[in-house]
């Protein structure tokens, strides 16, 4: 049998991610007198693997798509994600397994009351490109990503994070000295460090973009941050390159929850074809490989791989835009939910690890509804909503489908093209449709796609990052322009959930919302896809973590 390690339980995890972004917190929100100013930033390591040897270590990662660019403020993807992480530090990270926020470009942090929080920053760190990170540099970033008439902030970009995490949210931000940096919030709020966890607020070299300008960390630029590795190489739509920096800041910090890697040099190939990926990976020049869902079981009986199991964290779904008809009629899209034999989709395209989604958020989160049930597969009540909507004849429309694997969509047109037979039986027409992944999110962020697939995955296991981040609005008055949804009632939930700091409120809070989405039918979530890891067996060091990328642990041991 293969090798497998399930990292965390559906309990645990739930736990960990429900309880430590706000009980974790209890002690940081606590007034700075009657606590200390943040975790020890020196502290005894844990048991270390093996060191590596002196020969240079190549770690090579096969995925699905390309990164669609490199500048963590302006992009959404999780294949622009991975490869940030690495050469990007954010002031905090979550420590592992667990959501608990942790130092990072930030040694330590104070607050009174929640609302003004002073980050002291580590002395002597420096960008890839040798400049010092100083509070002004800090400083520099957090203006660009707030303020929209910054000299290096261009209309072709868009700073969705920034806009759905903190633009509510931030105030304002200050230095107070060359290592102390301040943000001041609009309310108090126990959700701002793990915020700033997320990879998005990777702090860029001000130097760096200005340099480069619009090209910054594009396919004709270069990504200059202070991370573990240093870009060396981009060819689009085949490898991006990075080597270890071996000046990192990391080397000389002592901490419980990091060390320098060992891997010497990463190389993320893009192999769109999930049949070319997998024979690579089974020829060995693949390391590790995002291997699709119905894959899996060839490699289950093979003592080469190591399969790591995690819960969901992820949900794939199907957008409606409320504001194109036939859409904007509440009767269209329950027509759709209930024309469509999901688990049938889910039993033929997903793997045993999947689950059917019931509700927007998986059970890890907080504010999962378990009292949801899925919209049940009834074609002739279909038939009959169509009629109530003056669509008795059915309808024709275009439906876009993700063009790259992912979790969520293991075979997005292959589904796709099954769901269309389904929704044809009761009249619905598709013309199926895709673009460059780039392309894709950029339409669908803008509006312009009537019907579409998507997928969300978790950024640092609260709500907020997950039904939050799909349904509040920067203006709760007006319906947004992605998919033209609004309800009053939900955006006042969702507001209402990013500054209660109770559990149990904060997690009947977010249910009430879970329902309105399923009731409004916003979007159809289709299904939980747990997240599994297929590694060479001689890829050591994965650990037991769900909201940080690996590549400070791993090491090839031949």
């Amino acid at each position: 049998m293969f090798s497998k390690k399930t990292v965390v339980t559906r309990r645990t995890f739930l736990t960990l991610a429900g309880v430590s972004a706000a009980a974790g917190l209890a002690a940081a929100c606590a007034p700075a007198a009657q606590r200390p100013a943040a975790e020890p930033t020196t502290a005894p390591a844990e048991p270390q693997a093996p060191a590596a040897p002196v020969a240079e270590q190549t770690l090579i990662i096969g995925r699905g798509g390309d990164s669609v660019g490199l500048d963590p403020a302006i992009v959404t993807d999780g294949e622009s994600a991975r490869v940030c992480t690495a050469i990007y530090d954010t002031l905090v990270v979550l420590e592992g397994a667990s959501t608990k926020p942790v130092p990072w470009l930030a040694e330590s942090w104070t607050t009174e009351d929640s609302k003004v929080w002073d980050f002291k920053l580590r002395a002597g760190v420096k960008f890839h490109d040798g400049e010092p990170l100083t509070a002004q540099a800090v400083k520099w970033n957090f203006d660009r990503w707030q303020n929209p008439d910054h000299p290096y902030r261009y209309p072709s970009q868009k700073y969705e994070y920034w806009d759905k995490e903190m633009s509510g949210v931030v105030q304002s931000t200050e230095v107070v000295d060359d290592l102390t940096f301040r943000i001041t919030l609009k309310e108090p709020s126990v959700l701002i460090l793990p915020k700033l966890a997320l990879f998005n607020f990777g702090i860029a070299s001000p130097k760096a973009v200005e340099a480069q300008g619009e090209s910054y960390a594009t396919q004709a630029g270069t990504p200059v941050g202070t991370g573990r590795f240093k870009f060396e190489s981009w060819t689009p739509n085949d490898k991006i390159t990075a080597v270890r920096n071996d000046d990192w800041w990391g080397s000389t910090v002592t901490l419980p929850y990091t060390q320098m890697p060992r891997i010497t040099r990463i190389i993320w190939r893009s192999i769109p074809d999930n049949n070319t990926r997998l024979a690579e990976f089974q020829a060995g020049t693949l390391d590790t490989a995002d291997i699709a869902q119905t894959d899996l079981a060839t490699l289950e009986n093979d003592p080469n791989y190591v399969f790591t199991v995690t819960p969901s964290v992820s949900v794939g779904y199907i957008a409606f835009n409320h504001a194109t008809p036939p859409f904007d009629k509440l009767e269209v899209r329950k027509a759709w939910a209930h024309a469509v034999n999901w688990d049938a989709l889910i039993e033929t395209f997903y793997s045993k690890y999947a689950k059917r989604a019931t509700c927007f958020q998986p059970p890890s989160i907080l504010g999962h509804n378990p009292n949801i049930k899925p919209y049940e597969y009834n074609p002739e009540l279909a038939k009959q909503l169509l009629t109530q909507a003056g669509l008795s004849d059915g309808f024709e429309t275009d439906f876009w489908y993700v063009p790259v694997i992912r979790g969520y969509f293991p075979d997005s047109k292959a589904l796709s093209e099954a769901m269309a037979a389904d929704l044809a039986k009761v009249g619905i027409r598709l013309n199926l449709k895709t673009e460059d992944w780039g392309a894709y999110l950029s339409d669908r962020k803008e509006g312009k796609f009537p019907v579409w697939a998507l997928g969300w995955g978790s950024d640092n296991g609260d709500p907020d990052n997950f039904i939050g981040y799909h349904f509040i609005w920067s203006d709760p008055t007006k319906p947004n322009v992605e998919d033209g949804y609004n309800n009053s009632r939900l955006q006042e939930l969702l507001r209402k959930g990013r500054v209660v700091s109770d559990i149990a409120e904060r997690e009947k809070i977010y249910q009430e919302a879970e329902q309105i989405v399923h009731d409004d039918v916003a979007r159809i979530p289709i299904a939980w896809p747990a997240s599994v890891a297929v590694d060479r067996s001689y890829l050591k060091g994965r650990k037991e973590w769900v909201f940080r990328d690996q590549y400070e642990n791993f090491y090839i041991e031949k």
